[in-house]
């Protein structure tokens, strides 16, 4: 190999090493070079390499020539695929059959086995650049080569050919292989360039992305505390663009306060190595602010931070605890100015409300009253009812829903609602109307409104302040029906006053002056003798007795309605009390037998009402000799474990079985007919029952029509 040869043949690497560069132009994106217009314009400009590289070869002798197109079109068809490969291809081999000369035939099939070679690699094995990429391009090499040592054998005169393999063989397989191996691995050095230049660019568009379009502020600092990066968001909040914070420090940003305090979070962070969480108010806003090392390279520790706006978090934190203690306040006060001045306070925790007042609708006249006004220009005095007709807190009350009113709105509602201005302008007002529990009726409507911004509210302010707008009309109702409660109550104690003074009266009125007709009959009837008028007093003397029982009973069952029956226990023999009962009625001349029936083992003491018992035989007694026209009627006892069962059995007219269950009601009476012919007011029973359940014992009847009942009453014996 000759100095002129080795020449020609750098003269061809330098123009494949060119080639790598217009790899950089071709294959700027590869998404870009597999539409088949790149595709074409790639192979036409690797066609033109091949014949810049042929127009620069080794001539061996005239028509023969070497140049490294072989390495091109090899290279072409392992990075470039099959259109542009084969486009090259073409180019070249045209050009070569337009140069001429004996080593035509072999210069084209040179052509054909280097192009073939690289697009069959590449088809059966689409990965080789994955693995071991070194081993593949030499086999790769060495294979195009070899076809290409072989393509001597289509020069027809034998000298030629035998020189040509004296000259070439060395160089074809060891020169232009190494050449290949060269190339090649150039074009993965740029493709794995351009790859990772392509993922870094990603890298950053994701990083971009994240940083900027996240609703949280975020910023990094280098190790002398100068902002470095800094997103959107925190750009927005200090009202800075990011050229200008970037370089700046926190003196030149805040306060000397706030600065001091930023940069002893920043050292803690860049002492320990830790991250620190605080939380602060910063412009009306509260912020949870999370700060971490940052490694700047080497040794250098920077700050990065995140902040999070929680103001809305904030506000349903310290709602909840205000609605929590409103909820438990609204128990215990009963006044609604006190009560309005702690929900005014708590309200400031999570609403600007410096002028805030409640006005509740009067439907009767169209009026509104004011118990709460606090304003910090209108100074009016709002003790009266006002009339606030097209007002904006008419329109909310209008419309039952809360609602934020500006400028804009004002106008917007103006075109299909008439408004009126009361009261000094704001900048922005809030309402939202006062329902009742039913949420139906809206009973008034609690406003604020602010002088100095127009942006002191927002929706969400609006939701809170309709939640408290619920909590004081609840609590509103609440004192309504309070009052309306107290109202009855006392109307029902003074209705109370006057039964109980009606019932003193009445006792005493009706009861001693009938005491006095009975005494005086009972005298006549020992005196008089003529028949007509002793049976005259007689009637006297029933009728009184008759009238008496029955103011008894009317009395009785009023005291019952009433709740002015005291109940006396005492520990009683009950032997000695039936007794008496029957002494009572034995003394009367009746139609029938009345029989006692006491146990053996007599004796029995029970812990109750002894005047209450008594009264219950009695009524039991009286009921029993009513309903008996013949037979007798029986009263006695049965010791029981540990109570005692005193009973009233009569041979009388007996009580059906759905009589039974109305017989212990006021005003009821039946017979055998079902019907009403007996004397009586029909409460005795009910007495009965009353009584009974009063002293804890219970009662009922057992009965067959035509039979007689028995009447049974058990009290426990302790």
């Amino acid at each position: 190999m000759n100095i002129s040869m080795l020449v020609g043949l750098l003269q061809n690497i330098a123009i494949l090493l060119a080639f790598t560069l217009v790899y950089d132009i071709i294959w700027t994106k590869e998404t870009n070079f597999r539409r088949l217009l790149n595709r074409v314009f790639a192979g036409i400009t690797l066609g033109g390499v091949a014949v810049l590289l042929m127009l620069s070869p080794f001539t061996l002798m005239p028509g023969l020539v070497f140049d490294t197109r072989s390495v091109l079109l090899l290279n072409s068809g392992l990075f470039f695929g099959p259109v542009a490969t084969l486009i090259a291809a073409i180019i070249s081999a045209f050009y070569r059959i337009y140069m001429g000369g004996p080593g035509v035939m072999m210069g084209v099939a040179t052509i054909v086995f280097a192009s073939l070679t690289g697009i069959l690699w590449k088809r059966f094995r689409p990965n080789w650049r994955k693995g071991n990429n070194i081993l593949e391009l030499v086999i790769v090499s060495y294979i195009a080569h070899l076809l290409m040592l072989a393509s001597v054998t289509l020069i027809k005169e034998d000298a030629l050919r035998q020189e040509l393999l004296k000259t070439m063989t060395v160089p074809i397989l060891t020169i232009y292989p190494l050449f290949s191996i060269l190339v090649g691995r150039l074009l993965i050095n740029r493709m794995n360039n351009h790859k990772l230049k392509r993922e870094l660019e990603q890298s950053e568009a994701r990083y971009e992305s994240f940083i900027n379009r996240n609703s949280d502020m975020m910023f990094m600092k280098d190790e002398n505390r100068r902002f470095v990066v800094a997103n959107d968001m925190f750009c927005k909040i200090m009202k800075k663009s990011r050229e200008e914070l970037i370089g700046m420090n926190d003196d030149e940003i805040f306060g000397k306060e706030v600065a001091d305090r930023y940069r002893d979070s920043d050292k803690k962070v860049m002492d320990t190595g830790e991250i620190v969480y605080y939380e602060e108010v910063y412009k009306d806003k509260v912020t949870e602010t999370a700060k971490f090392p940052i490694s700047l390279g080497t040794t250098k520790i920077g700050v990065g931070a995140i902040i999070r706006d929680v103001t809305i978090k904030y506000k349903k934190r310290e709602m909840q605890e205000v609605l929590l203690y409103l909820s438990r306040l609204s128990l215990l006060d009963h006044d609604l100015n006190t009560f309005m001045e702690k929900v005014h306070f708590h309200m400031k925790r999570v609403i600007k409300a410096d002028n805030f007042f409640i006005a509740l609708y009067h439907k009767e006249d169209n009026m509104y009253s004011f118990p709460y006004y606090v304003d910090e220009y209108d100074k009016s005095d709002y003790s009266e009812k006002a009339p606030l007709e097209n007002s904006f807190t008419d329109y909310i009350r209008v419309i039952g829903k809360g609602m934020l009113i500006n400028k804009e709105a004002e106008m917007r509602i103006s075109e299909t609602f008439p408004l009126n201005q009361f009261g000094d302008d704001c900048l922005i007002w809030m309402g939202a109307p006062l329902m009742d529990s039913s949420l139906k009726e809206v009973i008034g409507v609690a406003a604020v409104q602010d002088y100095h911004d127009e942006n002191a509210y927002k929706e969400e302010d609006l939701v809170l302040f309709e939640i408290f707008a619920n909590t004081i009309g609840i609590f509103i109702e609440r004192m309504t029906n309070i009052k309306k409660l107290k109202e009855a109550k006392d109307m029902a104690e003074q209705s109370d006053r006057l039964k109980t003074s009606f019932l003193a009266n009445m006792s005493h009125e009706i009861r001693t002056p009938l005491n006095g007709i009975i005494g005086f009959a009972d005298i006549l009837l020992g005196e008089i003798e003529d028949p007509n008028l002793k049976e005259y007093t007689m009637i006297i003397n029933s009728s009184a007795h008759r009238l008496l029982s029955t103011i008894n009973d009317v009395m009785d069952i009023a005291k019952i309605e009433s709740g002015q029956i005291n109940i006396v226990r005492e520990n009683f023999d009950i032997v000695p009390m039936l007794t008496d009962v029957y002494k009572f009625f034995k003394r009367q001349s009746l139609k029938i037998d009345l029989h006692l029936t006491i146990p053996e083992e007599s004796g029995r003491f029970i812990y109750s009402d002894k005047i209450k018992i008594q009264q219950i035989l009695i009524n039991l007694v009286n009921n029993a000799i009513k309903f008996t026209n013949e037979g007798y009627v029986e009263l006695g006892y049965i010791n029981e474990e540990e109570s005692v069962l005193m009973y009233v059995k009569d041979t009388g007219i007996g009580i059906s079985i759905e009589d039974q269950k109305r017989i212990f009601e006021r005003f009821t009476q039946v017979d055998g007919a079902n019907k009403r012919v007996y004397e009586g007011t029909g409460l005795g029973l009910s007495i009965v029952r009353e009584f009974a359940h009063l002293l804890d014992g219970e009662v009922w009847v057992e009965s067959e029509p035509g039979k007689g009942s028995m009447f049974c009453v058990r009290f426990k014996s302790n």
